[in-house]
């Protein structure tokens, strides 16, 4: 069975050897427009809007939870991976005139103290972030009921339980495979500047020139977590390839390929990939 929702300018796609209950799909479909509703910075007085248009506000343990693994992805990288780039956004890519074009770009400006945070003349948003979340709240209640389950959000995948061969694109050319992976009980989910772009502009932004990374094409990893493989995955994009590289020898638990700009390929031995 096929369940396919349009959300969060992506695609959810929940594929399963057996129906799911209609109230348990009613239920993942609430949590994802509810996520939407709640974060997204194009939807006008939702939660995250009025958080960036207050000096202080309360915050909950959903937020906590984001925010608290953005900063750690923060100083993993070396300060490139920042929530804050919404103003670099809105004026390289988004179109529209940003009213708060004086809000600062750097993390460490935010405040939190017990359940009130300070932003200081910032501006946040997790769209870098989001569909790891969501995966991973889908997989938890679907994974008991479901042992051959597919859960792909926007080319983020997660599977669960027997092996799965997984064909991959070229960055360049959606009607060309270029190679495969066989992916078991694993999450696997990448970042490349082509799938969101406007003009000469993308999304993967470096905070420290406030200009899209371009000296990588894409990047691919695995782990059993979706979260961890996703938000390693943006955070490494928009982070120089010669410090990414240096940053993702020292994980030995996680398997990668990036493909930078001269097509030059770098990898684990235990990314299990054959190229075509």
């Amino acid at each position: 069975m096929i369940y396919k929702k349009e959300a969060l300018w992506s695609i959810l796609e929940i594929n399963t050897n057996k129906e799911i209950d209609i109230e348990k799909i009613k239920e993942i479909y609430k949590i994802v427009d509810c996520f939407e509703n709640k974060y997204s910075r194009f939807i006008k007085n939702n939660y995250l809007d009025k958080l960036n248009s207050a000096w202080t506000f309360y915050i909950d343990k959903e937020f906590k939870t984001l925010y608290n693994l953005c900063e750690t992805l923060f100083k993993a990288t070396q300060w490139y991976f920042d929530i804050t780039i919404w103003p670099i956004l809105e004026k390289l890519w988004y179109w529209f005139k940003n009213n708060k074009s004086d809000r600062k770009i750097w993390f460490e400006n935010i405040k939190i103290l017990w359940d009130e945070i300070n932003l200081n003349w910032t501006n946040i948003e997790f769209w870098s972030v989001w569909k790891w979340y969501l995966i991973d709240k889908i997989y938890d209640l679907l994974k008991e009921k479901h042992d051959d389950l597919i859960i792909n959000f926007g080319w983020d995948i997660k599977i669960w339980k027997y092996e799965k061969t997984i064909w991959l694109e070229d960055p360049y050319d959606i009607k060309k495979i270029i190679w495969s992976i066989n992916i078991k009980e694993m999450a696997f989910c990448s970042s490349s500047w082509q799938k969101r772009k406007f003009w000469n502009s993308h999304h993967l932004i470096n905070p420290k020139n406030k200009l899209p990374q371009n000296d990588k094409i894409a990047i691919y990893l695995t782990h059993k977590s979706a979260c961890i493989a996703d938000w390693f995955s943006t955070a490494l994009f928009v982070t120089p390839i010669e410090k990414s590289l240096i940053i993702l020898e020292k994980i030995e638990w996680l398997e990668w390929l990036i493909i930078a700009k001269n097509w030059e390929i770098y990898k684990t031995k235990g990314f299990n990939v054959t190229l075509f």
